[in-house]
Order: structure tokens, then C-alpha cells, then sequence
């Protein structure tokens, strides 16, 4: 039976997670994300089975399609985020959650990782969600800034920067700090940002300036409709539940 731990190593539980009676608080195209039922700091994703679920395949171009095996992100994301963690180390959780392995649950291995809460202790909410509830976008450039300094100052290489991967937590005061969900790591086929600093510093920096101008159009269009859900197979970004 698989353990969880913590960062330290220290086992946390042995049992099974029980979270087939509970409703994820996010759908992806291909996973789930429940709150941790003994921690509410903590999430736990899990990968869809349903027939609804997108399915993605690794790329290996020397193969034929039929060959290709389907991609796991709760596996691609716990790499990601232990080699971000071995260099970075603790820093990495003032934007990046930090992962604590897998565990075994009722619904499949899942992926144990930091959950950002506002300060009142509710699940903080996309910069999709924020957008489609009619927040400015002005509101959080400062902290869009904030997190573009980060990225660039630890060389931390991304995908696309999509507003339903970016969560926004909102502190006493009411100023708010961003923190990247999914979408970690280098998609290149040859990874030379990863291999040479200058060169993943101008990929990083490529992914920022086009990110607020692609936030911009999609506030513009006035953020997710009802028909954009009714149509899709995933949640949008847009959370089930705050709790």
C-alpha cells in the first residue's frame, strides 16, 4: 500500500483516501482535485476514468500513434514539482504548491499537494473564475508582476500561462498573491531552457509578455458562459465548491 508523506518524509497515513463520497472542488479535462479530508491545507488529484475525460499521449515522434502511451499528468507533475523543490527548496510554496507524493485512494492513486486558501480559509478561486465574476483585470497586474519576477528569478519554465491555471489568494487586506496550479515544466522536444539558463530565462520571460494580453481578450469577451460549460467536458475553471 502506497504512503503518503510529507516533505520531510515523515509518513502521514497508511489507509486508503476515501473520496468517492465527495464532490471535487475542480474538473480538468483529465483529472479531479478533491480537498484532503484530514487537511484542509492540502488537495488531492486524481485522474478521470469516465469515458468524458480527455485523453492526451506522450509524443515520441519515432513511433506510430497507435503506440504512443497516454500521458499521466499526476505522474509528469510530481516530477516536475520534486525537481523544482530540490532546487528550490521551501521558497518554491510562495507561488508553486509543493507535492507530497502519491497516495492510495478509492478513485486511484492521487497526487497530494498544497492547497491555496484565501484568508478566510475558503479555496481560492481562478483568475478565470475572478474574471468571469467581473473582477477588473487591473486589480491583480500587480500580482501578475510579482509572480513574473519569481518565474524569471528561479528560471521556472512553463506551458502556455492560461488564466484557469493561475489561482489568486486573497489576504486580510485584500491585496492578493498568484500561484501557478498546473501547466509546470518544459514542453520542448529538446529542453535547451532547462539545460541553459539565458535561453529558459527568455522562454520565461516569452510566456509572460504573452500571457496578460491573452487575460485581457478573454476579459474583453466577458469571461466563461454558460454555453462554454454546457459544451465542455471539463469545469472551465470554475469551482464546484469553496470548502
Amino acid at each position: 500500500m502506497t504512503e503518503e508523506r510529507d516533505i520531510s518524509g515523515e509518513v502521514l497515513t497508511t489507509e486508503p483516501l476515501v473520496l468517492g463520497d465527495l464532490k471535487p472542488f475542480g474538473i480538468g479535462g483529465r483529472r479531479l482535485c478533491f480537498s484532503h479530508p484530514y487537511d484542509k491545507g492540502k488537495c488531492v488529484k486524481v485522474l478521470r476514468q469516465d469515458k468524458g475525460r480527455t485523453i492526451r499521449y506522450k509524443k515520441r515522434r519515432i513511433l506510430p500513434v497507435w503506440l504512443h502511451s497516454a500521458y499521466d499528468n499526476n505522474r509528469h507533475e510530481e516530477m516536475v514539482l520534486n525537481r523544482l523543490y530540490r532546487t528550490i527548496g521551501p521558497t518554491m510554496g510562495e507561488h508553486l504548491p509543493i507535492c507530497y507524493g502519491t497516495v492510495s485512494t478509492d478513485l486511484g492513486p492521487g497526487l497530494v499537494l498544497d492547497l491555496v486558501r484565501d484568508h478566510d480559509d475558503q479555496i481560492s478561486r481562478t483568475l478565470r473564475e475572478l474574471i468571469t465574476l467581473g473582477h477588473e483585470l487591473s486589480e491583480f497586474r500587480a500580482a501578475f508582476q510579482q509572480l513574473g519576477q519569481f518565474l524569471v528569478q528561479h528560471v521556472i519554465l512553463t506551458r502556455n500561462l492560461l488564466d484557469h491555471n493561475i489561482v489568486v489568494r486573497y489576504a486580510g487586506d485584500g491585496s492578493t498573491k498568484m500561484f501557478i496550479i498546473d501547466g509546470l515544466g518544459d514542453p520542448a522536444w529538446i529542453p535547451l531552457g532547462s539545460w541553459f539558463k539565458r535561453v529558459g530565462k527568455a522562454k520565461v520571460n516569452k510566456r509572460l509578455r504573452q500571457a496578460w494580453p491573452r487575460f485581457e481578450s478573454f476579459a474583453a469577451k466577458g469571461g466563461v458562459t454558460p454555453e462554454m460549460i454546457e459544451k465542455s467536458n471539463w469545469g472551465q475553471g470554475i469551482l464546484k465548491h469553496r470548502k
